[in-house]
């Protein structure tokens, strides 16, 4: 996959996500099997803005080559991976705990 479609792909998703976090936080959170206490929206819509941020930064940057678009790929890299890993560990944790399995919905957009 080509750096371009890669930055590309990564700023629509992350502004998707982003908007949704920031716009319905009780949606997206109780779709993930989460309570939605006033701290856990304001979070939700701090990780929305980020994500929007990313988005943004993504898509400015989606025809530069060298090794400034290489560090942004990676970090890209890295917040897929990371989360990956932080909601797989949820799922699974939530499974051995017969609650509800958050994170799911997360690790799904991940793939």
């Amino acid at each position: 996959m080509s750096s371009k479609l890669a930055l590309t792909i990564g700023a629509v998703v992350a502004v998707l996500f982003g908007l949704a976090l920031a716009l319905f936080p009780e949606q997206m959170l109780s779709g993930f099997g989460l309570g939605v206490p006033k701290e856990a929206q304001v979070l939700s819509r701090d990780v929305g803005v980020t994500l929007i941020g990313l988005g943004i930064i993504n898509w400015l940057a989606r025809n530069e080559m060298g090794p400034a678009a290489r560090a942004l790929l990676i970090g890209n890299a890295f917040i897929q991976i990371a989360e990956l890993v932080v909601n797989g560990w949820e799922v699974a944790r939530a499974s051995s705990q017969d609650r509800p399995r958050a994170g799911s919905c997360c690790i799904s957009c991940s793939l």
